[in-house]
């Protein structure tokens, strides 16, 4: 059995990316094209199912991929990360991606500023360019135990079995920290434990809906709760509270 110091789950979107990668996107598309019907995919079937029909009408468009490849290598890492993601790959630290984003959009960003190959695993929807060139979304998986995720992904559930498999690898973590910012992210929090950290970012979703679990006996947090603005502020704080 190995043990490494630390496995570090990062979200994408709004964390790793100070943007959102599918809206984005979806800004592209004249606005006329987002109708009642479509906005209303999104509360019927799902964001996946929405951003399927969001892909369709960008090619129906010919907004091609060299123009939706160009909009998401213009998102700027969020302030610091660059310096944090490298920094923690040098120190080997193991580093996966939990999101709702889709596979191309993250491959594309990773590979514009040569930080794909710092990641060990990537979770996403799986998406791909068909012989047409119109972009293909699925869905991760699909589940229905878990009532804080959506049916197409619980990360919850990807990082518990994440570190189910590296320990039947003979990959022990002495600690996991996770960094979000959004709702879907509290999940993954919730199952962390005493020994682990929970790195929340500050004036977005997750930190409000961790704030009402503080005063909720039924409701408990076992991870350190720690607010960041930027990537040195996590970096700082790994550096305080791990063995780096």
């Amino acid at each position: 059995m190995m043990n490494l110091p630390t496995l570090v789950a990062f979200d994408f979107d709004h964390t790793i990316v100070d943007n959102n990668t599918d809206v984005v996107i979806r800004k592209l598309l004249p606005v006329d094209q987002l109708t009642e019907d479509v906005q209303d995919l999104y509360l019927t079937s799902g964001w996946t199912m929405y951003m399927g029909k969001i892909f369709e009408l960008l090619h129906k468009n010919s907004i091609g991929l060299k123009e939706i490849e160009a909009a998401i290598v213009n998102i700027p890492p969020t302030p610091g990360f660059d310096i944090l993601l490298k920094k923690l790959h040098s120190l080997g630290h193991e580093m996966i991606i939990v999101s709702d984003s889709n596979s191309l959009f993250i491959d594309m960003w990773l590979k514009s500023i040569n930080l794909d190959n710092l990641f060990t695993k990537i979770f996403t929807n799986p998406a791909h360019v068909s012989d047409d060139g119109m972009i293909k979304i699925k869905m991760y998986h699909v589940q229905d135990s878990c009532k804080l995720s959506t049916i197409n992904l619980c990360k919850g559930q990807i990082l518990e079995k994440y570190i189910k498999e590296r320990l039947e690898e003979g990959i022990n973590f002495k600690r996991i920290a996770y960094v979000g910012d959004g709702k879907n992210d509290l999940c993954p929090i919730l199952r962390l434990s005493e020994n682990d950290l929970a790195f929340a970012r500050i004036d977005y979703p997750l930190i409000k809906e961790l704030d009402e679990y503080k005063d909720n006996e039924t409701k408990t947090i076992k991870a350190t709760i720690i607010p960041w603005s930027n990537g040195l502020e996590i970096l700082s704080h790994l550096n305080e509270r791990v063995n780096m």
